[in-house]
């Protein structure tokens, strides 16, 4: 199995070195390049990477505008954001705009790098801190709205529903393949039904709205 081809993108030459000797150690990992934001997407097409490591500095709003430039011109690279956990609007709009995973900046080698390899799967991944804030704002948002999931849940199928159950405990696809005794194939066609019939169209998205039901 080829190693996972990471891009580091951050403004400082010496953060980016840290990241690259870092992830040097690990085999399943490749970087194929380092660079700062003004060449990333130049870059990124050039050596067309799995991941691209985004680092987010204050106010972050260039980090938003390269994801959506990433997003358009190189779709099939997944970009994993690195944030302080405090900058709770930045991370919203990340995640609303395809980031796949956002970690803190402050996180452990070991944590980075199942994010790394989380991401590269097909899934999202949010640290737990993130995540944290990130259920706590959905859950202000939807106090001030009248949200359709709970409603519209009850067009799942039973199996449907036992999907998404296993989906909210944070089970990748094969693990709830292997519960069920069905295909991986199968849990992917049901997990394209439930995001279809929910209007949504992201797994942790999936999970935040069982959270919010389960909670209430």
């Amino acid at each position: 199995m080829n190693p996972i081809s990471v891009l580091i993108v951050d403004d400082s030459t010496h953060f980016r070195e840290e990241l690259r000797m870092a992830l040097a150690q690990e085999a399943a990992i490749s970087v194929v390049g380092t660079v700062d934001g003004r060449q990333a997407a130049d870059m990124a097409e050039a050596v067309r990477p799995d991941i691209l490591l985004l680092t987010a500095n204050k106010p972050g709003r260039m980090a938003l505008d390269m994801l959506s430039m990433i997003r358009q011109r190189l779709p099939d690279t997944r970009v994993l954001i690195l944030s302080e956990e405090a900058d709770e609007e930045f991370i919203d709009n990340a995640l609303q705009l395809g980031a796949k995973g956002c970690v803190a900046i402050t996180a452990n080698h070991k944590d980075l790098v199942k994010a790394i390899q989380t991401i590269d799967a097909g899934e999202v991944w949010v640290g737990r801190k993130l995540l944290a804030g990130v259920l706590d704002r959905l859950r202000r948002k939807t106090q001030e709205l009248d949200h359709p999931f709970p409603e519209t849940r009850g067009t799942l199928t039973s199996r449907e529903q036992e999907v998404v159950g296993w989906v909210i405990q944070g089970l990748t696809n094969k693990q709830i393949a292997a519960r069920l005794g069905i295909s991986d194939k199968t849990v992917k066609s049901h997990i394209s039904n439930i995001f279809s019939k929910l209007k949504i169209n992201r797994r942790l998205q999936l999970a935040l709205h069982g959270f919010l039901e389960q909670a209430d």
